[in-house]
């Protein structure tokens, strides 16, 4: 069987790869197709790879847009003739619906509640504007009134094209919670879960975790690099916890800044070096604040974490990572609850290696991509 994996976005895509190579190793062909990418990619995975040039008035639906880029991908799959498309995200799945092919549709986002985190962030730069609105221009009037508009009317379709989708096609997400909220909206049990669990060939070759004789945390994420200031991603005041207070170090992972005698940057690191700095630590941290939001966020690096020999802390709103590594993750509140579980595992550092290691094992036996793969099979079985 031949697979096209469509996206929106380029490669390195872990996610789109680790079921690309589900497929693989059952014997399939995976051919990919979607943006290009300002990273280099080397892996062979896929026996072919097609550029797509995706813009934003085409994801915002606007027919001229839309029909150009379904003529590129008219032309790749009259060339690769796929048996099934895996359709990542609800522009290249909604897409699909415009062909007569097999299709899964893999939600990466729950692009309704998406949406609305978009109309937020658009409140938000209003008030903004408004504190600074003596020294704003009349173009940047006209923008933030477009962005706007803009926003209100894909809150409106993306909303539209999920119904359409779920409804209609297998749909494959990453967490219990997205699924439950997709079935109803759908009215549809083709719903698939599969977490973003690592490969058991990542995780395969870390040894126990070493016992510390220091406290020391670390987040990973790429926040650093990200124009947009998601307010579900708010982690302001997060660097100042170990600065001024004495709860151990803080490596960050994934973004570059100004070391301290406290705080240190590792910069982009590939994932064997990323678990090689996780595991030199005892901590792994998800401190974004409190935000509705985070009831359908499942962060991949809590499973990171866990594989790296960290305990995991993260805020008690991110229900699907409780209910996940249920009581081998601790939470907190707000940052002074935070500060409060530091410190007592900085004074307890045999409870923490004790904690650290139940994890690890529960992680290597629950963890694992692998035993999630079959939803994925099950999907293209009945597309």
């Amino acid at each position: 069987m031949k697979i096209l994996h469509l996206s929106t976005e380029g490669l390195p895509d872990w996610r789109i790869e680790k079921s690309a190579l589900t497929a693989l190793n059952k014997g399939h062909e995976v051919v990919f197709a979607g943006s290009k990418s300002p990273f280099i990619y080397n892996r062979n995975t896929f026996s072919k790879i097609y550029e797509v040039i995706w813009t934003a008035k085409a994801r915002y639906g606007f027919p001229y847009y839309w029909h150009m880029v379904k003529k590129q991908i008219y032309q790749i799959i009259k060339e690769v003739l796929p048996d099934i498309v895996h359709a990542h995200n609800i522009f290249s799945a909604k897409m699909m619906l415009e062909f007569d092919i097999p299709f899964v549709y893999d939600d990466h986002e729950f692009w309704s509640r998406h949406s609305q985190l978009l109309l937020e962030m658009d409140k938000l730069n209003e008030i903004q504007a408004e504190k600074v609105s003596l020294n704003e221009t009349i173009r940047g009037v006209r923008r933030r009134v477009k962005r706007k508009i803009i926003n209100r009317h894909v809150n409106r379709l993306w909303a539209k094209w999920e119904r359409e989708l779920v409804s209609s096609v297998p749909t494959i997400t990453v967490s219990n919670e997205i699924a439950n909220k997709l079935r109803v909206i759908g009215n549809s049990n083709k719903i698939f879960v599969v977490h973003n669990f690592p490969m058991k060939f990542e995780v395969g070759g870390l040894g126990n975790p070493r016992q510390h004789d220091q406290l020391s945390s670390v987040y990973a994420g790429s926040d650093g690099h990200n124009k947009k200031k998601y307010p579900s991603r708010n982690i302001d005041g997060l660097t100042d916890i170990f600065t001024n207070n004495n709860v151990g170090d803080l490596t960050i992972i994934g973004w570059n800044g100004e070391f301290s005698e406290k705080i240190k940057y590792t910069g982009f690191l590939d994932r064997n070096d990323m678990y090689e700095v996780m595991s030199n630590n005892s901590i792994g941290l998800i401190p974004f604040k409190k935000h509705w939001s985070h009831e359908y966020i499942n962060p991949n690096k809590a499973y990171e974490y866990a594989h790296a020999g960290l305990l995991v802390m993260c805020t008690n709103s991110f229900k699907e990572i409780k209910s996940v590594l249920k009581e081998h993750c601790v939470t907190f509140d707000d940052y002074e609850e935070m500060k409060e579980e530091l410190l007592y595992f900085k004074n307890n550092m045999d409870e923490l290696y004790y904690k650290r290691i139940n994890l690890f094992e529960y992680a290597r036996n629950n963890l694992i991509w692998e035993l999630n793969e079959k939803q994925i099979l099950e999907a293209y079985k009945i597309c």
